[in-house]
């Protein structure tokens, strides 16, 4: 049987395939980017790449028709993300939205039995803290937490119509291998943009800004647990650390391990509100995920990565 990606060649979607790729699951995977990131070539042999949009709905039907027999559950991970969905409202929020509802309504024609979907602790929207999951419904702050609660309500609604599964992974400012700073949200250019070399790094607060900054190993291996569990009491998961960090700290490591001259500079403060860790016990007692970097750690594994596709 075999795993659908959407996504499949993004950040979270192409470490995801390539967990569950290493446990022996065959891999559909589903982009409009035909690249392939690097790491999937160690697990090149369990994997299927179609080109396509989950926008295109027809094309969607072809392929589940085509592997009917074969495909027994959804990894939806496509989806524009922070910031970035203001550069076109229109679009994004229609892909983040009628993206995760076309793969609602495959999963129903087709009678897929599980979707697991990649939401955000934004959807927790302007608190303090460490936030579990029970702890406070959505209440997004930003347009781009707004459409991920949209998706989750729609998919939870849809699942208990229709009789399926849908679990959410809830993810936390992931970094790492497959990501470029200077093509990602201004935060992360400001944290992470000195292992790249990118110049002008400077705002005038945001230093005092903790976040759950998760490597992505650590977000697409629980993700990739989540949709093997068999038994769970629950379908929503934090995903993340649980470890608060903040930007000024992350920069600092950046700076560190880079092997560029470059100097970061934040003024003291927050860019946004926003919860400062994912409380992710719930994770440690159904799925057995226990997060393997820290933020050091992760932003050392990072900095070889981009030094080695630097040169």
């Amino acid at each position: 049987m075999a795993v659908f990606i959407t996504g499949g060649h993004g950040h979270i979607g192409s470490w995801a395939a390539y967990f569950l790729a290493k446990e022996g699951e065959h891999i559909i995977l589903f982009d409009t980017n035909p690249m392939v990131p690097d790491h999937l070539a160690e697990v090149a042999q369990n994997i299927t790449f179609i080109k396509g949009d989950v926008l295109d709905f027809p094309c969607l039907t072809e392929i589940f028709k085509k592997y009917e027999k074969e495909i027994d559950g959804i990894l939806h991970t496509v989806g524009i993300m922070g910031e970035l969905v203001l550069e076109n409202p229109h679009g994004n929020v229609r892909l983040n939205i009628s993206g995760t509802h076309n793969m609602l309504e495959i999963a129903r024609q087709f009678e897929i039995p599980k979707i697991v979907y990649t939401s955000t602790g934004a959807v927790y929207g302007a608190v303090s803290g460490t936030v579990s999951e029970d702890q406070y419904p959505p209440n997004p702050c930003d347009l781009y937490g707004s459409t991920k609660a949209s998706c989750e309500f729609l998919g939870q609604q849809y699942a208990n119509s229709f009789g399926f599964e849908f679990r959410i992974s809830r993810v936390y400012f992931c970094y790492g291998p497959g990501k470029w700073p200077s093509r990602f949200i201004r935060l992360y250019r400001l944290g992470f943009g000195a292992l790249e070399g990118l110049e002008n790094l400077a705002m005038d607060k945001g230093a005092d800004q903790k976040l759950d900054f998760t490597y992505i190993e650590d977000a697409a291996r629980g993700t990739a647990m989540l949709y093997q569990a068999k038994e769970i009491k629950h379908n929503i998961f934090n995903i993340a650390t649980g470890v608060p960090t903040s930007l000024g700290r992350v920069a600092e490591l950046s700076q560190q391990y880079s092997s560029f001259p470059v100097k970061v500079r934040l003024g003291p403060g927050e860019l946004m509100q926003r919860c400062e860790a994912l409380d992710i016990s719930r994770a440690r007692k159904e799925l057995g995920f226990e997060p393997k970097y820290t933020v050091e750690e992760g932003v050392r594994k990072y900095a070889g990565w981009l030094e080695k596709k630097l040169k």
